[in-house]
Parts: structure tokens; sequence; C-alpha cells
């Protein structure tokens, strides 16, 4: 069968790995970049050896193209997506899905009218680590599921190109860069209890002469609710070195840990364990492949061509990626209200 053709939207330092990995796919190919800048185009041209739009309209004209890969600031995602979408392409959406529920909303109607593959790239789902961990759960290997806990310490984001990533308006709020990641794997790590039912959340920045933003904390912490009173906890800080992530998964009879450390998080060398308690010590597990955002973007890219080409269902359904838009946002009315938010009665 032929190459599945992608375009690619945004050029950033993201966007970049994007485009590396699309060619070391097999069965996917590079055929066209998308970026917005004319120095940010000409670059992309130059690196990629594919032809360089700046106008999306342009790159969507194109007759050649299966996917469209959305690498762009977060509050782009909608406007690109469903125009992708309307054009008759698959999308493979950076996380988060968008900025609000109703945005999301929108992408998702976008699809359902398409009858396109649509897959938000929350990379812990196409972690082989993680997706052991899950099984394990999901196989009763810990007993009943009562509690997660989740501890990321890092250091501060990046700005992105034209310090997006630290304006509000078009970041969203900080909770759905990073946390909107772990909020995602909470909930899938305890589909098998139900739906979260609560969460509240803490925060603040590093200084304390900076006045306090809901939408910016560099200290994070919230707290998600289930039935029968299990519950979860992600805690971050950008007030660190390197990338350090501990999660730990507790149920009625064992628990399990996992580890993940290196100088940035998109490093191909990371350190990182699995084990599961055993007789009052802890076992060593295998990991079938290296964790790590560059392999599972790999991974992700892979899962979508698969569901092109045959049909194979993907691991996150969009309405999932809607989910972890929707904790994320009213982890930040918690913050501005001080109040536990119930989730059966969230805004949206």
């Amino acid at each position: 069968m032929a190459n599945l053709r992608f375009g690619l939207v945004g050029y950033g330092a993201w966007g970049k790995c994007h485009a590396q990995v699309i060619r070391r796919v097999a069965g996917c190919e590079l055929r066209a970049v998308c970026a917005r800048t004319e120095k940010s185009r000409a670059q992309a041209a130059a690196e990629t050896a594919v032809d360089a739009y700046t106008n999306l309209d342009d790159l969507l004209a194109r007759t050649d193209l299966d996917i469209i890969d959305v690498v762009v600031p977060n509050y782009l995602h909608e406007e690109i997506a469903c125009a992708a979408l309307e054009s008759g392409r698959h999308v493979l959406l950076e996380k988060p899905m968008s900025t609000s529920v109703a945005s999301c909303d929108r992408i998702l109607a976008g699809a359902q009218r398409a009858g396109r593959w649509l897959l938000v790239g929350h990379a812990m789902r196409f972690s082989a680590m993680y997706i052991r961990m899950r099984d394990l759960v999901k196989a009763g290997a810990l007993g009943d599921p009562r509690y997660v806990l989740i501890d990321l310490w890092r250091r501060p984001y990046r700005p992105g190109t034209g310090g997006w990533r630290l304006d509000p308006e078009r970041v969203g709020n900080w909770t759905l860069e990073e946390p909107v990641h772990y909020l995602d794997a909470i909930a899938w790590f305890l589909d098998s209890v139900g739906e979260p039912c609560t969460i509240s959340a803490q925060g603040n920045r590093s200084d304390p002469s900076l006045a306090f933003r809901a939408n910016t904390c560099d200290n994070f912490t919230a707290v998600v609710g289930y039935p029968g009173r299990a519950f979860a906890v992600f805690s971050q800080t950008l007030a660190a070195v390197g990338h350090h992530l501990s999660i730990k998964i507790f149920g009625s009879k064992a628990m399990l840990r996992a580890e993940w450390h290196a100088e940035l998080d998109r490093s191909e060398h990371p350190s990182y364990s699995l084990e599961i308690s055993d007789q009052g010590g802890l076992k060593r597990l295998e990991v079938d492949a290296t964790p790590g955002e560059m392999f599972e973007l790999k991974e992700e890219i892979a899962a979508l061509a698969r569901a092109v080409r045959d049909g194979v269902p993907l691991p996150i359904r969009p309405e999932e990626g809607r989910r972890a838009v929707m904790l994320c946002l009213e982890a930040q009315r918690s913050l501005e209200t001080g109040q536990v938010v119930r989730l059966d009665q969230a805004a949206g």
C-alpha cells in the first residue's frame, strides 16, 4: 500500500520533532509543512526538503495529503483541526485538545461530520511503561485501585515561539500544558473505578512577591475524587531542575511504582524503572520499550497510521481528550474559588 502522506502545521521546537519522527515511521511520509512566519517557513523547507507554506489554505488545497498533524499553540487548535477535518483529512492534534470544553465539542462535531480519525496526542497512552501499569491495574494485580499519586518536578516551561506558553490568552492556562497529561493518565488508570466525581486544587508562584494568578501557577496540586472514596493526587513544580516523574498506584492488595528521570523531557536516554510490591518488598518489572516523549510520539503516529489503514481502534478516544481539558479547567476553577468542584455540576 502507498505511504500515508502527512501535512504538518507548526514548525516550532516540537513541530520539528514531529517532522523527524514522521519520517521514521514505516509507511508514512512528510509531504508538506505550514509555518506561520516566513522565517520558520524557510527553515522548514531547508530542513525537511518538502514544500512549505505560510498559509494554511494553501496546504489544505493540496490533493496529496491524507493526515494533517497539528502542532501549534493551544489557542489555534480548534481553528486548524476543524479546517483540516472539513477538508476531509484525518487529524493528529497535539494536546490539549483545545482551551475550552465548548471548543473541544466543536472539534468533536467536526470529526463526526467528516467521518475521519481524530487522535489527541496524550503521549502516556503510547508508553510501554504506562501501558504495562494500566494493564496490571485492569487485570486485578493490585486488587481494587484505591489511590494514585503522581509527582512531577521539572525545570520551568519553554516560552514557545513568541512567548505564547507564558501568555494565558494563548496557552489557555498552565494546567493545559503538563498537568493535562497526568489528569488524563489518572482517569485512564482508574477507569475501572468510574468517572471522576470531584476535583480540588492548590497552587502558587515560586516568587511570593508575584501576584497569584490561577492560570499560571509554578507549584500546582490537584486532588481528584472517585466513587467509593478512591482518589488521586497530581502534584507539579516548575521550580526545579531536569525532569523527574514518579507515579505510584496503590490497590487493596499491591502497589506499583514507576520512575522516570532525565535532564530534559525529550531525552532519548532517560533513567527509568517499574516495580510492583511483592512479599513485603519491591520487584522490578521489565519494560518492553524506552519510555519518553520522542519514543511515544513515534508510537502515536504509527497508531494513527494503523487506524487509517486497517481500522484498528486508537488507544484514546477524542472524548477522553475532552475530559482531560475539562479536568484542567475545573482544577483552575477550584484555584479561583478555593472550593472543591463537583464534576457532575461542571460548567464546561
